[in-house]
């Protein structure tokens, strides 16, 4: 009894895992990076931890992916062992619990999550930033290890992030998520934005002349 309870407590854990690499993942690729480091400059910690984590992508995806794979393997032998102990030899008892335990994961560690973070990547992920920080310190060995065997075949190709024109719009037209800018702000990097487009001169000076007129 008590090993069919850890087992099932291992298929647990590895879900849980699962649903965060599959979550986070899905976070990352959905967040306005513009509200990150607005956050950032307002001295949020989990904030700091999103924008380093986004700076270097390449390490992010690989320990997201090390942890997703070692949680699917984990779920699999624990499930195979626990339906050795419940269904025994029965043919259509495995096949049945084979079909349950690939719902489960499809359901529970991909649809889920990835549906939970993407409707709001930024609160949810800066919640789940001190996990994912314990996370990616506790997998960095590893993914040391995966990325320097992904560089001996695939070229090494940095990719860092700069914040667009559209991120800073997008911080201007949606303000939810913690995102606080006050009236002055908004009108000045509109300002700087329409002064940009027009190919005119960004001085001091203009910016408070056509503060003024507004």
């Amino acid at each position: 009894m008590t090993v069919s309870l850890l087992l099932a407590l291992s298929m647990a854990l590895s879900l849980v895992l699962a649903a965060f690499c599959a979550g986070v993942e899905t976070g990352f690729f959905s967040v306005n990076r513009g509200r990150i480091l607005h956050l950032v400059r307002e001295g949020s910690a989990a904030a700091k931890v999103l924008q380093k984590a986004l700076s270097n992508m390449s390490s992010t995806l690989t320990s997201l992916l090390v942890g997703n794979n070692l949680a699917a393997v984990a779920f699999s032998a624990s499930s195979a062992a626990l339906s050795a102990r419940v269904v025994g030899e029965s043919a259509a008892g495995r096949t049945a619990w084979s079909v349950a335990a690939a719902f489960t994961v499809l359901y529970l560690s991909e649809f889920v999550p990835k549906l939970f973070f993407s409707s709001r990547p930024l609160s949810r992920l800066v919640k789940a930033a001190p996990a994912f920080g314990v996370f990616y310190a506790v997998l960095r060995p590893l993914t040391a290890v995966a990325a320097w065997l992904t560089g001996l075949f695939v070229p090494k190709g940095e990719q860092k992030y700069k914040v667009t024109a559209n991120d800073i719009l997008g911080i201007l037209q949606d303000r939810k998520d913690g995102v606080r800018l006050t009236d002055f702000e908004s009108a000045l990097i509109s300002r700087i934005l329409v002064m940009r487009r027009k190919g005119e001169p960004i001085t001091v000076e203009g910016l408070l002349a056509a503060l003024d007129d507004e």
